[in-house]
């Protein structure tokens, strides 16, 4: 579209340039052959002719100018110049200076457009440039990566992501956060000096072209372990050291054959892959990225699909005690099946709902539908039977989440005391005190609560033992290695003493054999789920299960 744009603009100005070139030419034919021109009983000066069309001229010139400061100053250059050629040749040959006011105003207008074209120079570059750390921002490298492609200019493309300068600008303020985002900035510069240039995109965004021939991941690398290092600030007459942490994404090299939007959205694919990886700094565009990027694309649609459509439903993961193999509960479990009978993993749409916010509608469902189809469940064959629902980081950690549940049971009638709600650690790791003060109002409420994927590491222990917690579920990865690992049935049996230090319940999850089974009866564990007694059940299995239970 730009390209149409400069296209069309050229052609304008061609045009222009014409139309002056032939009114330059008539107006000088005018001043050398006649003194007046007649219209009836009056008679106009050719002088005031020239005149006028030579204003008419510099008019269009001026339009140039404005339409392309750059092309079109030069275009417009030559057409005055070729103006003022005629003007003064005609002086020569008339001997006559008529013509003179028409070369005084030429050279007029050459300093005027010049001043104008200035200017918009200046405008443009403004424009084009961040105002805090002096780099071309993001309109100015589109422009030059396109330039760069259509002279085959080859090189590689690298985004890079400032992770921190929000916590910066809240705990000393946006001015020092300035500080520190000039300051990196200065460190980026002088890195590519030389080999690449640096521009600032939106927010804590970074750009660089890196010419062909240079190591690219040894810049990077370079480049990150510079941006890290401590920024010292002033404040209140003290010294406070901050840190800055980085994530970059490297595009494949410029070549004729690439579109400047699609290397630059490679490029911002291959770092939205490092943002979301906990173990790399930064990441190569590549086949699978792609794929991989295009697959969670797919799959948000998916999710949009099935809330709309009501594509999920639920299975219900039976609970035992592990001395008797009495049944505790379920704990409800979202799947996906879309109208061609396939199925989407659930790790797949909670993973991509989690990082668009369709979690919260997702939690919302799950929450209301299993309410509404287990409190018959719970009124005809056990009031002793739990309900235990997952609910995402993001959710417990809302203002306003208690207040939110509180509706839906209100709303489906569930009695409180049977709703237990699971929580991960990465829970209070994104919000400490929200969440805290939501499960404080639920379980002021009899709601029961507990830890999900515990084992995780995500939680101190200071943490947990202030926790108003029910139970502890001790997390599938640490229950598959615990017959044959030492050192894991070591740490299972120092979960299930914390757990029961803290007066809580312990549940693992994920248990599939019987050697399982019977070691964590051994270390004291309360309660099970997994294969080993019962696969997740449909809804009417799981209603015919509670009957069995209260029959025995």
């Amino acid at each position: 579209m730009k390209s149409g744009n400069s296209k069309l603009r050229k052609a304008l100005i061609i045009l222009g340039a014409l139309i002056c070139i032939v009114n330059s030419v008539v107006s000088g034919t005018i001043v050398m052959r006649l003194d007046a021109i007649k219209i009836g009983s009056f008679a106009i000066p050719s002088s005031s002719v020239n005149g006028t069309i030579q204003g008419f001229s510099f008019m269009i010139c001026i339009l140039m100018v404005l339409a392309d400061y750059s092309f079109g100053y030069i275009a417009a250059l030559i057409c005055i110049g070729f103006s003022l050629f005629g003007t003064t040749r005609s002086i020569f040959i008339t001997h006559a200076l008529t013509p003179l006011p028409g070369v005084i105003n030429g050279v007029l207008y050459v300093l005027a457009l010049s001043f104008i074209a200035y200017q918009l120079r200046l405008s443009k570059k403004a424009e084009l440039t961040d105002k805090l750390t002096g780099r071309i921002n993001r309109y100015g490298f589109e422009e030059i990566i396109h330039k760069k492609i259509r002279s085959f200019e080859k090189g590689s493309i690298v985004f890079l992501h400032l992770q921190g300068l929000t916590d910066i600008n809240i705990n000393f303020g946006r001015s020092n956060g300035d500080i520190v985002l000039k300051t990196i900035s200065s460190r980026i510069t002088n890195i590519v000096s030389g080999i690449g240039e640096a521009y600032k995109l939106e927010g804590s965004e970074f750009a660089i072209f890196l010419k062909d021939g240079n190591d690219c991941e040894d810049v990077v690398k370079c480049i990150i372990s510079s941006v890290e290092e401590k920024v010292e600030l002033e404040t209140n007459d003290n010294i406070a050291n901050v840190y800055i942490t980085c994530k970059a994404g490297i595009a494949d090299c410029i070549n004729r054959y690439v579109n400047p939007d699609t290397l630059m959205k490679n490029a911002d694919i291959a770092m939205n892959h490092a943002l979301r990886s906990d173990d790399i700094k930064y990441c190569f565009f590549n086949e699978r990225i792609k794929k991989g990027a295009e697959r969670e694309r797919d799959v948000e649609g998916y999710v949009k699909e099935a809330l709309e459509h009501d594509y999920f439903f639920l299975v219900y993961q039976p609970q035992f005690s592990i001395k008797d193999k009495k049944l505790r509960g379920f704990e409800a479990l979202i799947r996906m099946r879309l109208p061609d009978g396939s199925f989407i993993s659930p790790a797949e749409f909670i993973a991509v709902a989690e990082r668009t916010d369709l979690i919260f509608r997702i939690d919302s469902f799950v929450l209301r539908r299993a309410m509404e189809e287990f409190k018959e469940v719970i009124d005809k064959y056990s009031e002793d039977i739990v309900l235990s629902i997952n609910v995402s980081a993001k959710d417990i950690a809302l203002e306003g989440f208690a207040e939110k549940l509180f509706d839906i049971i209100e709303q489906t009638g569930f009695p409180k005391n049977r709703l237990e709600i699971e929580i991960t650690e990465y829970s209070f790791a994104k919000s400490t005190d929200t969440a805290r003060d939501n499960i404080c109002k639920l379980r002021d409420n009899d709601i029961q609560i507990a830890i999900d994927d515990f084992g995780t590491g995500y939680t101190s222990l200071a943490q947990l033992l202030n926790l108003p917690v029910n139970l502890l579920k001790i997390d599938k990865t640490l229950i598959d290695n615990i017959c044959t690992n030492e050192a894991n049935s070591d740490f299972v049996n120092a979960v299930i003493y914390m757990g029961h230090l803290m007066n809580c319940e312990v549940i693992s999850e994920g248990v599939e054999d019987e050697n399982q089974l019977s070691l964590l009866k051994q270390l004291g564990c309360d309660f099970v789920q997994g294969y080993v007694w019962s696969k997740p059940l449909d809804y009417t299995s799981a209603v015919e299960l509670c009957r069995e239970s209260i029959n025995e």
